[in-house]
Formats: C-alpha cells, structure tokens, sequence
C-alpha cells in the first residue's frame, strides 16, 4: 500500500513540475495528451508495485481480429 501511495505521489510531482508550463503556454492539446499519459503510467505503476494480474494486451488483439479473421476466411472459402 506504501508503494502505491508512493507511485501516486511521484506521479503527481512530476505533473506539478510539468503542466503549469502546458497551461501558460496555452498548450491545450499537449496537456490533453500529456495528462492521459501521465494518468496511463500512474496507473500501470500502481498495478506493478502492487503485483496484480493484468491480462496481456494481445487477447483484446485477438478478441478483436478473430471474427475479422473468420469473415475473411468465409468469403475466400479456404
């Protein structure tokens, strides 16, 4: 739990140090980019020190492209 509170704490340091400057120089699309990332990483940080299990990026891959892939094989007949 100390190692998440952690992770979180960094993370908002770093925001703090980087976002004043996107918002003074009216960076908006940066800052939209730059917070979602940062948001993304606090996240993944969270869920590595913590040791949970998160499922692999290539079953969404897979759950997506295999009626793709069906479809495809339907209209070549193979």
């Amino acid at each position: 739990m100390v190692l998440s509170i952690i992770a979180v704490v960094i993370g908002i340091i770093i925001g703090w140090i980087d976002l004043p400057t996107l918002f003074k120089n009216k960076q908006w699309k940066e800052t939209a980019v730059y917070s979602v990332l940062l948001l993304a990483g606090i996240t993944f940080s969270v869920i590595a020190v913590n040791l949970w299990e998160f499922p692999s990026p290539l079953k969404l891959v897979v759950w997506i492209y295999e009626p793709i892939n069906q479809l495809l094989a339907r209209m070549t007949g193979t």
